[in-house]
């Protein structure tokens, strides 16, 4: 067909420009929809450097605790730094702002970044961001996170090959130790194959039988009220009497506590308890002066043992005590001569022999003491009668021839 001609109106054009708009906008919300999409969005880029990607690629998801923030906008090879092994750095491209609050305020300096396998079996892995704490300062843009790789397939596969070995080389010695038991030998082995043992131990069982079964018997007679456990359960006699002892302990107990009675007065009586306490403080100082009393007899002690001091040498001094003994010689020849005098005196020997034995003597010192007596009573009358009249023996005579 020849090419048409006609011309493009403008309410046609205004149709085209509406449905395109209408087709944008659509898509639009559709993206938008998802929450991936949002190019009004402010962005923040962070880094995270790995070991090994492990699966990491970009566009995989970055969460921090779980929620969605990011995703994953480059991997690439790095040179290492230092002691670090890590070789691989990923960049992060997440949002600025989370419910409304700063990231910086969740993420921080001493926040880490791991390595998340997105299911059991599969390969893939993501980022999750662990929160940082008050102790942290807030990143700024391309800060670089402390990370740790997190466990994958290859490597639980790996520990599983190890557990493996591990469980074989353990199978080795338990097989030894079974054929050794199979065998007899060992302690294990006795246990196993020792069928004294095993007559023991069913005799042990026997005997617990029937001693669970006296027992039975003995709880039977005990409920049937029979022998004094039986009597002591059922006896409703002597259920009032504990009874009524219990409740004369509780009336005891009433009266200590209101303070009636000697106990209860020990108990309540605050002047009893000050002097209580006052005779145990003089009994501590008593206690404080016997213990410098014995001290100081320990000290005396000593010197003794010592031979310090008057005691100390009469205890020690070897001397002193041979001065001793001779002088309790002669004390004792002394009082044996003077026994001799004593027995020569009573016999009348000697001048005081005579002087104890003498009748004659005796009289003559009798006369001589009545004598004596009666001449003393005459000077006495003198001086008395001096006394009363000393003109009487003082007058003086004179004479002229």
């Amino acid at each position: 067909m020849p090419r048409s001609q006609q011309k493009l109106t403008f309410s046609e054009l205004r149709v085209g420009i509406f449905m395109l708009s209408t087709l944008v906008l659509t898509g639009f919300l559709i993206l938008n929809s998802t929450g991936n999409f949002n190019p009004f969005e402010k962005k923040m880029r962070l880094k995270a450097r790995f070991v090994s990607a492990d699966g990491l690629h970009p566009g995989a998801d970055v969460q921090l605790a779980g929620v969605s923030i990011g995703k994953v906008e480059d991997v690439k090879f790095i040179e290492p730094e230092g002691d670090s092994e890590d070789r691989i750095e990923a960049t992060l491209n997440i949002v600025r702002e989370l419910d409304r609050k700063p990231i910086a305020e969740l993420i921080r300096s001493d926040s880490t970044a791991q390595l998340v396998a997105t299911s059991i079996l599969g390969n893939d892995k993501m980022i999750n961001v662990v929160p940082g704490s008050s102790k942290g300062s807030p990143i700024g843009e391309n800060a670089v996170l402390t990370s740790s790789s997190g466990i994958g397939l290859n490597q639980l596969t790996a520990t599983g090959n190890k557990l493996f070995e591990q469980i074989n080389k353990l199978a080795l010695p338990a097989n030894e130790i079974l054929n050794k038991a199979n065998s007899g030998e060992g302690t294990l082995g006795r246990i196993i194959n020792d069928e004294a043992l095993y007559k023991d131990l069913d005799g042990a069982v026997a005997e617990t039988k029937s001693t669970m079964l006296r027992l039975q018997t003995t709880i039977d007679k005990i409920n049937s009220g029979e022998g004094s456990a039986g009597k002591l359960v059922n006896d409703p006699a002597l259920y009032d009497s504990l009874n009524r002892t219990v409740s004369q302990l509780e009336a005891i107990s009433n009266d200590i506590k209101t303070g009636r009675g000697s106990a209860g007065k020990f108990l309540n009586d605050e002047a009893l308890y000050n002097e209580t306490r006052d005779t145990v403080s003089e009994l501590r100082k008593s206690a404080e002066k016997i213990s410098s009393i014995a001290d100081d007899v320990k000290l005396i002690t000593a010197d003794l043992k010592d031979g310090k001091g008057t005691a100390g040498k009469l205890f020690k001094d070897e001397k002193l005590y041979e001065d001793a003994r001779s002088a309790i010689a002669r004390f004792n020849g002394a009082t044996t001569r003077i026994e001799s005098l004593i027995a020569d005196a009573q016999a009348g020997k000697g001048t005081i022999g005579k002087l104890i034995t003498d009748e004659t003597l005796f009289n003559n010192l009798n006369v001589t003491s009545s004598n004596i007596a009666t001449f003393t009573g005459e000077g006495t009358k003198l001086l008395d009668d001096f006394r009363k009249n000393p003109k009487k023996y003082l007058r003086i005579k004179l004479a002229i021839f």
